[in-house]
């Protein structure tokens, strides 16, 4: 009996393991969809968006936060940002984490006035690939806006830790804006997740 259901424990978790996966590969491709359809600002502008995502959320966000603002945008690669299985683990892993290799490390901020620092949030705290960004830039004469999607919540002293980064590199921290888009199974439609960010970057503007 005991065999039995520890057999059925094991089947259980491999169900909702698998079933992880395949929700997190369908919401990345549904969100490269949505990110090909977002124009590129062609004119000199004072804004940059910078961000990290790994299933898209974040890039929608980063990509609508540019054509609201007229930005330019710069996203910021890293080994450890797989889809699927391997990607989840290593964010479990990452969490928390202040440290990451990324690419580019370093950027000339001085054609911008303001600038957008964007990522998911891992266990309540951004991804460690913007922590990096913030400790490695100059953001002397800068108005920085971290901005974060998220499934539940962040913890405050994390958002504290990149503010106290940011302002250490010369800049001002102006804002944290984020959207909480609901857990796996009950997330928010994609239409009410882009009104959300423009209201949100309304009331900032």
């Amino acid at each position: 009996m005991m065999l039995w259901f520890v057999g059925l424990a094991v089947v259980a978790i491999a169900l909702a393991g698998a079933t992880l996966v395949i929700f997190d590969w369908y919401r990345y491709h549904e969100n490269q969809k949505m990110i090909e359809k977002f124009p590129s600002n062609t004119q000199p502008s004072k804004t940059l968006v910078v961000f990290f995502s790994r299933s898209g959320h974040t890039e929608v966000m980063a990509r609508k936060i540019a054509d609201l603002t007229q930005a330019d945008i710069l996203p910021l690669q890293s080994a450890r940002d797989n889809i699927g299985l391997t990607g989840m683990l290593q964010a479990i892993q990452d969490a928390r984490n202040t440290n990451a290799d990324i690419t580019p490390k370093t950027i000339d901020l001085s054609p911008y006035d303001t600038v957008y620092i964007g990522s998911p949030v891992w266990f309540y705290s951004p991804a460690p690939q913007v922590y990096a960004f913030a400790k490695n830039n100059n953001f002397s004469g800068k108005r920085v806006i971290l901005f974060n999607s998220m499934n539940s919540k962040f913890e405050q002293h994390f958002i504290d830790d990149f503010k106290q980064i940011v302002v250490q590199n010369g800049g001002t921290f102006a804002q944290h804006l984020y959207v909480i888009r609901g857990r796996i199974g009950q997330q928010m439609p994609t239409d009410v997740f882009l009104q959300e960010i423009e209201r949100k970057v309304g009331e900032l503007e």
